[in-house]
């Protein structure tokens, strides 16, 4: 299902979407380390926001240039669309880094320097979460028959989405402790949410992926 030649241009321009993706993740990981920092005035997040916005723009149109790739393939339509399925839903990882730093200049919102270290971790949880994908998604074309048998790597992206959840509700229970009025506490909480959002997008994704290989299991 994944040989053909015609079929390695859709391998290398959806792994292009990927790299996009992982790139809109790394800004993103900069503007979460500077709002939470109390010397990083809002000109700077201004630019680091400016930075996110144009490589989620580039993912887009990676996105837009890998369902293009598809025609002419010998992709089964159900094959297509659950190659699409996965395209779009890494996506929305980008689009979500978008959406948050966007909120946090809009707001002139700034972390809490005591949770940065937990953010950070969280951060760095979901890169290695998004790099698990990356490779499953790369086996999909490469080793797609080994996939049929083992797929033990989707477990590995769950694992590290419940490592995320752990330090999501260590969190809540610390912001709703800290010494700030209920609407901060909120707003806070909120943001939270909506970075460990990312790593959920990512298990879903991994869910995806499982389905499509179970479906053709003969």
């Amino acid at each position: 299902m994944f040989k053909k030649e015609r079929n390695n241009e859709v391998h290398a321009v959806i792994m292009e979407e990927i790299t996009a993706v992982e790139n809109c993740m790394r800004s993103f990981e900069n503007f979460i380390r500077a709002a939470s920092s109390r010397v990083t005035d809002d000109d700077t997040l201004k630019m680091l926001c400016d930075d996110v916005c144009k490589k989620e723009d580039v993912a887009d149109k990676t996105l837009r240039k890998m369902i293009d790739s598809l025609v002419g393939t010998s992709f089964l339509p159900s094959s297509r669309e659950d190659l699409i399925a996965i395209a779009s839903s890494c996506d929305k990882v980008a689009n979500k880094c978008e959406y948050v730093t966007l909120m946090a200049v809009h707001q002139h919102f700034r972390f809490p320097e005591e949770l940065a270290e937990s953010l950070l971790k969280i951060i760095t949880i979901t890169h290695k979460q998004f790099d698990k994908l990356e490779e499953s998604i790369s086996m999909l074309f490469a080793k797609f028959n080994n996939m049929l048998k083992d797929h033990a790597i989707l477990d590995e992206v769950r694992a590290l989405e419940t490592e995320v959840d752990v330090i999501e509700q260590a969190l809540y229970e610390r912001i709703f402790q800290m010494d700030m009025d209920l609407a901060h506490q909120m707003q806070l909480s909120n943001y939270v949410e909506a970075l460990c959002d990312i790593a959920d997008i990512i298990e879903d994704i991994a869910d995806k992926i499982q389905i499509m290989l179970v479906t053709r299991k003969n």
